[in-house]
């Protein structure tokens, strides 16, 4: 059956090619919008299975707003856009694309990217259905397990933690029932640890009062519709709400994620998720929510029908949840801020299936210990786990090291070499600082993820290959995009399943068990030494901003406890502060664009070299870019050499 694509693009001529190539490649064209009112009615008439949308549109809306409604309507959509810079590309890629197309195209770019966002957009579908029935499996066990009211609503929360994130949760057992013990909440404190709220029995900050409680369930009663809140959303709804108010303060948070649950059509229980990030919340975890409401009505009703506590001593069963399958002191994983177990349920979302994952952050965060989880919590654990560090493989082998190559193939090939493909099959490939790779062996590389095949160096057969990709990266891919020393489709094939791993200034409340379980390391290595940090001492910790992260932090205290003479560090030699360029342009100057920018920059290094691009004392060598690439930002930024 022949896909259906919507052209959204104000310009008639791309429109029009657009669609000549489309129809040629056998696909059905729905129809060509201008503006965002034209996409919605054509959306609405005939909906798409895919959507071409031009960034910048006639009329109010630009192709961002129209985006977000795609979204909503889980319709994949691509991006066409004549801007390459990060800034665009990062606004844009907020609504979540399957794939951009930098204008002007080319018929196999064009193709290329539709197929990916189609593998993409099935993939997404595929994980969907395998993360839906395993939810439902795990609250259907929860339903036929024996224990108390207490033992059975943790089991369900933290069956909830894996799917849906969270830092605080509120659930209401019984809207109709005034009794305020109908309300369960917890608090997530570590990555498998929660502390339960009770009404009248918290201190301070935690506590909600009586006519508290009462107001935020009347308020609750009259919503029959999931939704939710991030961000400054969530920040303007608690001024005009004094409960929720009261509840963000809890622990800051952030966003919220609200869901109704109804029993015999009547709105009867409901469930409140709090996060302490901005963005915790998506349409995903409203449509997965909403594909299990019954059940999750199930599991509260079976909890009101269980004994008390103090009625039912005996032992509940256990049930296995993705939370219980990770343990991450095991696993050499320290801490228990939001932005890390953020990252762990992540983690144990996606370890079961096949699905590529690529794990964003700085140098020294710890990326290497989540792709190590990755592998030990997936099917292929018993498989070979190869690690490729793609910034130590000289350029003129990278191919080798990641395909092999047959004897005779090139100068110095005196035998035959299996490469990292291979010796991983049926097991995990990890791709170290992928960020790295030769934008010439970046296309071979995207064929091999996507056939499944490889072809040895020299070699004439091509070699089938079941291996899971696990990447990572230190640089800012968008930014490598834009400057062109990264493919857009190789970024979208890698990027089905993205984890980001905040730096170690974004979570400081890590720094006392990271630091403390560093002083037991080391102090061990020297027989037995036992060390332990003052308290002035932890206060120069948290005050460092940690440019290096974890391991400059390890380093830090391997140094310091070898040269302990006492039994207590009372302070630290804090390494200089790196010097951090700061932009302050003049008030009345306007601000220019990159485009403007890189084009003066561009320029200035030419006339420096009298027109010279490539070679020694080239403009390439003075901008430190490869010389196709120098090119390519000049055709595209319209710099021809002499300067007019």
């Amino acid at each position: 059956m022949a896909l259906k694509v919507l052209i959204v693009e104000d310009q008639f001529l791309e429109a029009d090619s657009l669609s000549i190539i489309l129809k040629k490649e056998g696909y059905e064209i729905q129809g060509i919008a201008k503006s965002v009112e034209e996409a919605v009615i054509l959306i609405d008439k005939s909906k798409p299975d895919i959507a071409l949308v031009d960034v910048f549109l006639k009329g109010n809306g630009t192709g961002i707003d129209l985006a977000r409604l795609l979204d909503q309507k889980n319709i994949p959509f691509i991006f066409l856009t004549a801007n390459s810079n990060s800034i665009t590309m990062e606004e844009a890629l907020a609504t979540k694309p399957f794939g951009f197309l930098i204008k002007p195209f080319r018929e196999r770019e064009i193709l290329i990217t539709l197929n990916i966002a189609v593998y993409r957009h099935q993939k997404s579908i595929e994980f969907f259905s395998r993360q839906h029935q395993w939810l439902s499996q795990l609250l259907q066990d929860i339903i036929d397990m024996n224990g108390t009211r207490s033992e059975k609503m943790l089991a369900f929360v933290k069956a909830l933690t894996s799917f849906l994130p969270f830092d605080f949760v509120v659930i209401d057992t019984d809207l109709t029932n005034p009794d305020g013990n109908a309300v369960y909440r917890y608090q997530r404190i570590g990555f498998d640890e929660y502390v339960r709220f009770d009404t009248g029995s918290n201190p301070g900050q935690y506590e909600l009062h009586r006519p508290d409680l009462v107001a935020m369930r009347k308020k609750n009663s009259q919503k029959r519709a999931p939704y939710y809140l991030n961000g400054e959303q969530y920040a303007e709804n608690c001024k005009s709400d004094m409960v929720e108010q009261k509840i963000a303060q809890i622990k800051g948070f952030r966003s919220k994620l609200w869901v109704p649950l109804l029993k015999h059509w009547d709105l009867d229980m409901s469930v409140a998720f709090y996060g302490c990030t901005d963005n915790t919340y998506s349409t995903e975890h409203i449509e997965l929510i909403v594909s299990v409401q019954e059940l999750l009505a199930e599991v509260i009703n079976s909890i009101r029908k269980a004994e008390n506590d103090q009625d039912f001593p005996t032992k509940a069963q256990r049930i296995k949840h993705p939370g219980q399958l990770l343990k991450p002191e095991l696993e050499g994983i320290i801490g228990r801020s939001p932005k890390l177990l953020e990252a762990l349920d992540k983690v144990s979302q996606v370890a079961p299936f096949d699905s590529t994952v690529i794990i964003m952050g700085e140098t020294g965060v710890g990326k290497e210990g989540l792709v190590k989880a990755l592998h030990q919590l997936s099917n292929r654990k018993s498989r070979p786990f190869v690690k490729v560090n793609c910034a130590a493989i000289p350029v003129n082998l990278v191919e080798s090291e990641l395909f092999g190559h047959e004897k005779g193939s090139f100068t110095g090939s005196v035998e035959k070499r299996i490469g990292k493909f291979e010796l991983a099959n049926e097991g995990t490939l990890f791709l170290d600082e992928i960020g790295e790779l030769p934008v010439e062996v970046q296309s071979k590389l995207l064929r091999a993820i996507q056939e499944k095949e490889i072809e040895r160096v020299g070699g004439r057969t091509t070699i089938r290959t079941d291996v899971r990709i696990i990447a990572a990266t230190n640089r800012n891919l968008l930014q490598e995009i834009a400057d062109g020393n990264f493919r857009l489709d190789l970024y979208y094939r890698l990027n089905v399943f993205p984890i980001i791993l905040a730096p170690l200034r974004e979570r400081r409340q890590d720094i006392p068990a990271l630091a403390n379980h560093f002083v037991t390391i080391f102090g061990h290595s020297l027989g037995g030494k036992e060390v332990t940090i003052s308290e002035a001492a932890m206060k120069q910790l948290y005050a460092y901003n940690w440019p290096g992260n974890i391991r400059e932090l390890e380093h830090l205290i391997e140094r310091h406890v070898l040269l302990a003479k006492r039994s207590v560090i009372d302070s630290f030699e804090m390494p200089e502060p790196l010097p951090m360029v700061r932009f302050a342009p003049n008030s009345g100057a306007e601000m220019k664009s990159f485009d403007e920018m890189d084009k003066e920059h561009i320029i200035s290094a030419l006339r420096k070299c009298n027109g010279k691009i490539a070679g020694q004392g080239g403009a390439s060598e003075l901008l430190k870019l490869r010389p196709t690439t120098l090119r390519s930002k000049m055709k595209r930024l319209g710099i021809t050499w002499p300067v007019k």
